[in-house]
């Protein structure tokens, strides 16, 4: 009887207590835990890096009102930029840390191993990179995978439509050898052809090689209007500065990296070269002024990638489902995101919708930008342009 009796009080004082506020620990149900594969080190660790400084934006944000009244807690792992290391990571997530939800991806090669185990064991996928198509049709019936990014096809068709409108007949294009490359060679041709531009010649390299005069001298001898460079950040500072060594001065070079090195706009070389992105910091939009002022009071930094601001997208969106699904059931979650309507730093309005062979695709374009004076300054398309193309470009 005693030992009733302290077990009824006990259970009275935690009713007390819980009816005072308190909320126990209780493993992983005091949080929603979100999964992260992105690459902190490797070839585009600086592009995840960024990618990893929008999360912690996002998170000090959504945990100021959790949804579901629980916090929201980030695993983040490092892919390395190698696929074998992505799917490791995806299979230690689901077994050891329980998360409930994915996101993340930047690379294709690591995002096509990851999305080859989820697919065995499907959890809701909110993925910002990877623009590789056959990554779209590995999942293209996969109706719990949500894509940010825009597609190569979608990224080819902005590329030439911007080449046209500068005028240029001719360009020449240099890939690096990976899925990216290869997809780029692939749309490159059908959307160059429609928009009017000649491909006069196409050569591949190895990305993070720190001599690409070869490449460059050839280019040189193709003599076209544009230099197409299609590889990851470490590429662009080579091209910049060995273009020059070797006297390439085509009208214009277009640099198409996932994300430029941090200190780009320091670098004399790569004044007036242009790219494309899905962002700049010189957006307009107040959305993405906000992001800005919260990014340079956060990190003492410039943000230079648009992978920061698609990061934080990513997450932002993701915590609205949770709000509006009312639990993390898969299929309820998956309604919520197919319901998304959010137009935030990116600057253009986030639904998802049919892609030519996935069932959820978010962003569809790219801006064209300018370095100038250490400024990426928008170019194109005309009704969001911060400042004119400055061409025939280097080495006037």
């Amino acid at each position: 009887m005693k030992l009733l009796r302290a077990i009824t009080v006990l259970l009275a004082l935690v009713a007390l207590v819980m009816a005072a506020g308190y909320q126990p620990v209780l493993g992983q149900a005091a949080t929603i835990k979100i999964g992260v594969i992105i690459p902190l080190t490797g070839p585009v660790g600086v592009s995840g890096q960024a990618m990893q400084k929008g999360y912690t934006l996002a998170l000090d944000e959504i945990n100021q009102n959790p949804p579901l009244g629980r916090k929201v807690e980030l695993v983040i792992e490092d892919d390395r930029g190698d696929p074998p290391t992505a799917a490791a990571a995806f299979l230690k997530l689901v077994n050891r840390d329980r998360i409930d939800i994915l996101v993340g991806g930047l690379q294709s090669a690591t995002s096509i191993a990851v999305g080859a185990q989820v697919l065995q064991r499907p959890i809701l996928m909110a993925w910002t990179g990877a623009a590789f198509p056959g990554f779209e049709t590995m999942l293209k019936d996969a109706d719990w995978f949500f894509h940010y990014h825009p597609w190569q096809y979608n990224n080819a068709d902005s590329t030439w439509r911007f080449i046209r409108s500068t005028g240029a007949k001719t360009a020449t294009l240099a890939v690096e050898d990976g899925p990216f490359g290869s997809s780029a060679i692939v749309e490159s041709g059908a959307f160059a052809r429609n928009h009017g531009i000649t491909i006069t010649s196409t050569e591949t390299f190895k990305t993070g090689s720190p001599d690409l005069t070869p490449l460059l001298t050839k280019a040189k001898g193709a003599n076209a209007d544009v230099f197409v460079l299609v590889g990851f950040d470490q590429d662009v500072v080579p091209v910049a500065t060995q273009a020059r060594q070797v006297g390439f001065s085509p009208k214009l070079i277009l640099a198409a990296p996932p994300s430029w090195p941090v200190g780009f706009e320091k670098l004399a070389a790569g004044n007036n070269m242009a790219g494309m992105a899905l962002w700049t910091a010189e957006n307009g939009h107040p959305a993405s002024r906000t992001f800005v002022r919260r990014y340079r009071e956060r990190f003492n930094e410039e943000p230079t990638s648009y992978w920061a601001p698609l990061a934080y997208t990513n997450l932002i969106t993701v915590a609205d489902a949770i709000r509006r699904a009312g639990s993390l059931d898969l299929a309820a979650l998956t309604r919520a995101m197919k319901a998304t309507d959010y137009e935030g730093p990116i600057g253009m309005r986030l639904t998802f919708k049919r892609s030519i062979q996935g069932q959820n695709q978010g962003f569809t374009r790219l801006i064209a930008f300018q370095w100038q004076n250490g400024k990426q300054v928008v170019v194109w398309p005309q009704e969001v342009a911060g400042g004119r193309l400055v061409y025939p470009a280097l080495y006037r």
